[in-house]
């Protein structure tokens, strides 16, 4: 068997599934099977056959795997808006506007084509910190003068101490309640 070109075609006609096929089934991976069906003596029906199997496979596998990570999404998605409850969608865009700020395009890119901007950890990660980023922004810088006497930054802690994501420690804002009055007191009592 000396020709085997035949397996670059498949028996699918689609542009958009032989593209997949060819980012997945790189040419090393088309050249050993093309050696090791010469070397088994595979007719052609055979190999052809055999070779239809594995990219029928790999489609499958990759069918798989978009599923579970539209799945993924969703359920990173329910989990972050029960968490953020109607502040989720302000605290989405205070993050992406971070990112944007911080990381600009490029890191845009990567954590859009990585998957890992899809991760529950670091998207909530980055909703904390853009949040906390707007807070300091009352404690110094253009916005100092919002917080700036002691009887104010007084006030606030009180109220923050007073609202339940500072009282209940299984609330999702717990953490970050109880460090906005730790930065509070830390700026009253001339820590920083």
């Amino acid at each position: 068997m000396n020709n085997m070109s035949y397996m670059t075609q498949t028996n699918i006609h689609d542009d958009s599934v032989n593209q997949t096929i060819n980012e997945i089934i790189d040419d090393e991976a088309f050249e050993e099977f093309e050696q090791l069906a010469a070397q088994l003596a595979l007719s052609e029906k055979q190999a052809q056959g055999i070779w239809d199997w594995i990219v029928q496979g790999a489609l499958q596998f990759v069918e798989d795997l978009n599923f579970q990570a539209k799945n993924y999404c969703y359920e990173t998605e329910n989990y972050l808006r029960n968490a953020y409850g109607r502040d989720f969608e302000v605290k989405r865009k205070a993050a992406r506007r971070l990112i944007q700020k911080y990381g600009g395009d490029e890191l845009m890119d990567f954590l859009k084509n990585s998957g890992v901007g899809n991760c529950r950890e670091i998207i909530s990660f980055l909703m904390n910190l853009a949040d906390a980023a707007n807070e300091d922004r009352g404690l110094v810088g253009e916005k100092s003068a919002v917080l700036s006497g002691d009887e104010q930054i007084k006030a606030e802690i009180a109220r923050l101490m007073a609202v339940p994501a500072y009282m209940q420690a299984r609330h999702p804002e717990h953490d970050m309640t109880v460090q906005k009055v730790y930065r509070l007191r830390k700026r009253l009592f001339g820590e920083e």
